[in-house]
């Protein structure tokens, strides 16, 4: 089946995180008509062919975040509108799963070695995909699927989620004086961390970055508020990781910090790698570069990986997602040519 088609096909199948059970079983039957063994684990996919070392993982994931509010047709009609195809999860990351699905089917085969491919649920959420699944499969390097435009990424940014609580003395607005005010303890915090600064950066990623995304207080207009809620978003590079964070932000703010999530580490790697080469020489003209978001990568963390695939990030997450045909068309081919040389570099081909 053509890519677009392929792709299409996909999309009108619902799968937002912890719903993937029906597309995952569609992937599964395709396989089988491909004529490879299947096996599914919860809402996971996988196959293999070939036999033996090195062994090349391709891996995608198949869920999408719920609809957000501005579409203008149903989310799961995919349509195509000039040289886009619309529909939620064009870009994010169905499109590498369609162009992943059309190159493990069809990638000739080295003398030796695996090519393993894996579909995976809860990448936008966490929990039952491939952070559950890596340590199950073996294999010597991996192509992660996500909408980069088939940069080279071979590092990516770590997460930190804290909630920092400014906590002061109720009173009666009228009386200020009397009171002691979260909000505007808050509100020196906010200042405090947008002051922050880090003194490293990475060549791939950048500077870490802290943004305060949210704010909750107060009770009614005329109480003085005893606390004040803010939840920051702390992205982190491997010279300054999510332990320093932490201990960074503790030491700026005057209110109680929380760590809520800390367990996506930042993942430094190696343009040297096999993988790496391999891509660069299959997409011409394109660089090494960094993930700047969140992916599954973080869970492969020691092993040789890179995130490249068709789509870009601006379009993820947004009401009419969509992806280039264009750029969908060439996909499965650029993918064939990162598999030929891969081997080829391992000496098995």
């Amino acid at each position: 089946m053509d890519v677009g088609a392929r792709l299409a096909e996909l999309v009108a199948i619902p799968s937002v995180s912890g719903d993937e059970k029906w597309l995952a079983e569609r992937l599964a039957a395709i396989l089988l008509d491909g004529g490879v063994s299947v096996a599914q684990d919860g809402r996971n996919v996988f196959a293999r062919r070939g036999d033996g070392p090195p062994s090349l993982l391709l891996n995608s994931h198949i869920d999408t975040v719920p609809p957000v509010d501005g579409w203008t047709s149903y989310p799961w009609n995919p349509r195509v509108e000039g040289d886009r195809l619309i529909g939620l999860g064009a870009n994010d990351a169905k499109a590498s799963v369609a162009s992943m699905l059309e190159a493990f089917l069809t990638a000739p085969l080295p003398p030796a070695g695996t090519i393993l491919f894996a579909a995976t649920c809860d990448e936008e959420t966490g929990g039952e995909g491939l952070e559950k699944l890596a340590p199950q499969l073996t294999f010597d390097a991996a192509v992660l699927g996500e909408p980069n435009d088939f940069g080279v990424a071979v590092a990516q940014k770590g997460l930190v989620k804290l909630k920092v609580t400014a906590r002061g003395r109720s009173g009666h607005a009228a009386r200020p004086h009397l009171a002691q005010n979260a909000i505007e303890q808050a509100a020196r915090d906010v200042v405090a961390l947008g002051g922050m600064s880090f003194g490293t950066s990475d060549p791939f990623l950048g500077e870490p970055t802290v943004a305060v995304t949210m704010i909750k207080g107060g009770l009614r207009s005329n109480v003085i508020p005893d606390v004040c809620e803010l939840t920051v978003d702390a992205r982190t590079i491997h010279a300054f990781d999510n332990d320093r964070m932490v201990a960074a932000v503790k030491a700026a703010v005057s209110s109680d910090v929380e760590v809520l999530s800390a367990r996506l580490k930042p993942v430094a790697g190696d343009p040297g790698w096999t993988v790496a080469r391999a891509a660069l020489e299959a997409a011409p003209g394109r660089r090494v570069t960094g993930f700047p978001s969140v992916s599954d990568l973080a869970h492969l963390t020691g092993r040789p990986a890179i995130v490249f695939g068709p789509g870009t990030p601006e379009e993820s997450h947004k009401a009419d997602e969509s992806i280039s045909l264009a750029s969908l068309s060439e996909a499965p081919e650029i993918y064939r040519r990162l598999i030929a040389a891969y081997f080829r570099l391992e000496g098995t081909a």
